[in-house]
């Protein structure tokens, strides 16, 4: 699709690896995007890792130094739309907010540590956008710390897998101080053949049009093949030769091919035995590297082209489906929501947010697929443990506690650990997503609505038509609501009509110059945001 603009728009993905860190700089033209510029670095989170999964001074040190160089490749591009993910070492890292933290501080875009499953989906994408997929395709790429496996149709990721082998870290774990040895080979082979035993056996049925790999690993051992062989076609037989030239080196200080990058020659050896692993276990005829990976996936999905507009909208859709959610009710819940948020999303300062408080109208009944009793906690748990396409782990977890605490006490957000700013704006919006659901409560005919609504110094003034005031079951609602936002920090006030000059407590003053709007029920499209 074209878009005319008075200006490009530029689009910047950033992938934070276990070994190395990638960015890519584009823009769009004539609907479909050029790339601009493309660098990496080679940061090696993984090795600042120690037995209980703390990341190191020194590694968090050299990541930052990399976003520091990479904010001054595209700084002085105007309205520059960024995308920061991170991959499996930020996924383990115990101290991984001390890491996020400082980054913000270097360039103002979250980073999203993205799940195995997510990682795998985005890699596919980029490989589809990079070449013509066939009708069953095969992808492998090997990164630091994990190495993601996916299944498709043609364009489409069918089966995603995500498993705890990576160059980096078998690296340091079976080939310690360099040595090449055929122990070491058979060890670091053996612990592979379990991460992809663990595979379904969607994996094991064999016939693909395309075997692919991706990543700078699988390109170094192409590239090393190429030099042994003329060609970069990776076969069982060239991979078991190049793992004997390997051990013939017998130290990765004395691995020299022409054509790989000195800084991916230690990884070599742990990267062979991987892809080794592969081939013997689904099994493999032949490989081909593909230039697509991440990046670019992660790159297509910002600019929202072609198939990539929308992913988290068709992940709930399809979802909802899944569960058998009751759509017509879940969009009323949802538009009342939504045109409450619009009243307030300014002085709450909740605009990034919009889509996540769609989201969780949405699927707030998604738990009923078990059972209705304590259904927000089945929702909760079923959100928790699902693969959702375009969520990273932060907007998935955010999604689970905003229907975990959709009814009774909220007891559940309030003994989340969250940096306390987040936690006020899940409080916000669940503020909202409960006032949606309880003018809605009961599915009746003709739902209950609101006259005004209105931000105050310590929560929300909501104002009632007179006559709803004899509407005693509701008002009892109402009343208990009061009461279990309190316990959040969050007062609801409530008026039958708009006080002209001041409210009888005084603690429940209107500020002079908020504007105080009706609300009412009608259907409303949510806002196109969310971080």
């Amino acid at each position: 699709m074209s878009t005319t603009h008075s200006q490009p728009r530029h689009f910047v993905a950033i992938d934070m690896g276990s070994n190395s860190f990638h960015l890519v700089i584009a823009r769009e033209q004539d609907g479909s995007l050029q790339i601009l510029h493309k660098e990496k670095q080679q940061v090696q989170l993984a090795t600042g890792l120690d037995g209980q999964n703390v990341l190191s001074d020194a590694a968090i040190e050299r990541g930052l130094n990399c976003l520091r160089d990479f904010n001054q490749r595209f700084s002085n591009l105007d309205q520059a739309q960024v995308r920061l993910v991170a991959t499996h070492t930020l996924r383990v890292a115990k101290n991984r907010q001390q890491f996020i933290d400082a980054a913000l501080a270097i360039m103002p875009y979250p980073v999203e540590v993205i799940p195995g499953h997510e990682e795998a989906r985005l890699i596919y994408n980029g490989i589809a956008q990079s070449q013509v997929l066939g009708a069953r395709n095969l992808v492998i790429d090997i990164g630091g710390g994990s190495t993601e496996v996916v299944l498709g149709k043609k364009n489409t990721p069918t089966h995603l897998s995500s498993l705890r082998c990576g160059c980096v870290s078998f690296n340091e774990r079976f080939f310690p101080g360099g040595h090449i040895t055929p122990a070491a080979f058979r060890a670091a082979q053996s612990a592979a053949d379990k991460q992809f035993a663990s595979l379904s056996k969607e994996y094991f049925s064999g016939n693909w049009d395309l075997v692919l790999g991706s990543s700078g690993t699988v390109k170094a051992l192409c590239e090393a093949i190429q030099e042994e062989h003329g060609d970069e076609i990776i076969t069982l037989p060239r991979l078991k030769q190049l793992k004997l030239t390997l051990i013939k080196y017998g130290h990765i200080e004395q691995i020299h091919f022409a054509n790989v990058d000195e800084k991916r020659t230690p990884l070599l050896p742990a990267g062979l035995a991987i892809l080794i692993s592969f081939f013997r276990r689904l099994p493999i005829e032949q490989l081909e590297f593909s230039p697509g990976a991440l990046r670019e996936g992660v790159l297509y999905e910002l600019a929202k082209i072609g198939q990539y507009q929308d992913i988290r909208h068709r992940t709930v859709d399809s979802i909802a489906q899944l569960y058998h959610i009751d759509i017509s009710h879940a969009h009323k819940v949802r538009d009342t929501a939504m045109m409450m948020f619009e009243q307030v999303a300014d002085e709450w300062q909740l605009r990034p947010y919009a889509r996540l408080l769609a989201y969780a109208a949405t699927l707030h009944e998604i738990g009923l697929h078990i059972n209705s009793k304590a259904l927000h906690k089945h929702g909760a748990y079923i959100i928790s443990n699902s693969d959702l396409p375009g969520f990273s782990e932060a907007l998935q977890r955010d999604l689970a506690l905003l229907i975990a605490n959709h009814r009774k006490k909220p007891y559940a957000l309030l003994a989340t650990e969250l940096d306390p700013h987040h936690k006020l704006t899940l409080i916000r919006l669940l503020c909202l997503l409960r006032l949606a659901i309880l003018l809605h409560l009961g599915r009746i005919a003709k739902s209950f609505s609101l006259e005004q609504i209105q931000v105050t110094p310590d929560g929300l003034m909501l104002v009632l038509p007179g006559h709803k005031r004899k509407i005693s079951l509701f008002m009892k609602d109402l009343q208990r609501e009061q009461k279990h936002m309190a316990t959040l920090g969050m007062h609801l006030g409530i008026v039958s009509h708009l006080p002209s000059a001041s409210l009888a407590n005084p603690a429940h003053q209107l500020t002079a110059d908020a504007a105080i709007v009706p609300i009412s029920t009608t259907n409303t499209p949510p806002s196109d945001n969310v971080n």
